[in-house]
């Protein structure tokens, strides 16, 4: 089932998957009202504090989200308080646009496959001189100006992720790898040191050559590994479009239906697969956001529905739906 909120028009979603129109709890209290009750704000701050204290989220950010100055110090401000609750923060990123006006200026052709990038050793050049070098300075003096405590890296440690580098056939990608295996252990150790970790998606063979790997890609590959608590993508879109409409919820049985009819292509078709992988694989909350609203990453987690989109398994649905309820009643707002 997909359903999207229908914002300003009353206390109802709308299925537009099947053009029904239903209540988001139909047994419960209308959660737009809960918070002419509010809650202290300590009580809040400790509700989500026991909730998430001791968790891993995964956050793929985007590279119009970490290219942005704006974005990019306010998503490390966002991220600086949900490590002062306790929460531990593993940021991956990209950075496309960056990368593609970079290699325009260097007159190198981009090539893409169905949304996926193929790396020539020009391009390698580039992505070293943009993830590896100005981003990566980039998140480390917003990590200052935050005033937030962590490690920025400008690749992932070889000891994290076993990866070859990907087959010529059916399409030659170039250097490009693949993820063979994910070890948690070597997270967890530097976890238990710090709160907070940032990389770009530049990866190492076992044969020591330094490869592209879709962030995307990476921060599934990371989040599986580790049983992470949330995987959160930012973009520059609020979630995936049906019919015109930001899905609020999309199960994961829906998401191959998504890909095959078109709803899907490109680089959404790619974090959708990515997506379906990691519920597939235990990974319980997967939110799609736009990383240029403000606080996006802040309501997102403290705030009962946001503009984005929530992928969960169909087993979790009523159990999210219960969730949102709760935080409602704990002070939450409706997002418009």
């Amino acid at each position: 089932m997909v359903t999207t909120l229908k914002t300003g028009t009353g206390d109802k979603t709308t299925d537009r998957a099947f053009g029904a129109e239903t209540d988001l709890l139909p047994d419960g209290p209308d959660i737009r009202k809960s918070n002419k009750t509010r809650m202290p704000q300590f009580c809040i701050n400790a509700f989500y504090e026991r909730k998430f204290r001791d968790t891993l989220f995964v956050i793929k950010a985007g590279g119009r989200v970490i290219e942005d100055d704006v974005a990019r110090h306010n998503l490390l401000e966002n991220i600086r308080d949900l490590t002062l609750h306790g929460v531990r923060v593993l940021l991956v990123y990209g950075g496309g646009i960056a990368m593609d006006t970079e290699a325009e200026k260097r007159g190198i052709t981009i090539n893409k496959h169905q949304g996926r990038r193929i790396t020539t050793p020009d391009d390698l050049k580039v992505m070293i001189d943009v993830l590896g070098g100005r981003l990566s300075l980039a998140v480390y003096q917003a990590m200052a100006q935050a005033g937030l405590e962590g490690i920025s890296l400008n690749a992932v440690p070889p000891d994290w992720m076993n990866v070859e580098l990907r087959p010529k056939v059916p399409v030659d990608f170039g250097l490009v790898g693949d993820i063979n295996t994910v070890s948690a252990r070597a997270l967890q150790r530097l976890f238990k040191v710090t709160r907070f970790v940032a990389c770009p998606c530049l990866a190492m063979t076992e044969d020591y050559h330094l490869v592209n790997i879709n962030a995307d890609t990476v921060a599934t590959a990371l989040a599986l590994g580790t049983q992470a608590q949330k995987l959160i993508f930012l973009s520059d879109v609020d979630g995936v479009q049906v019919q015109g409409e930001t899905a609020l919820m999309i199960m994961a049985e829906d998401i191959p239906g998504l890909i095959a009819n078109g709803t899907a292509t490109g680089g959404m078709k790619v974090k959708l697969e990515n997506c379906l992988k990691a519920l597939q694989g235990g990974v319980r909350r997967i939110h799609l956001i736009s990383g240029l609203r403000k606080d996006a990453l802040k309501k997102e987690i403290y705030e009962p529905v946001s503009p984005g989109t929530m992928l969960i398994r169909e087993s979790e649905r009523m159990h999210y739906l219960n969730e949102i309820e709760a935080q409602a009643a704990l002070g939450g707002e409706l997002i418009g």
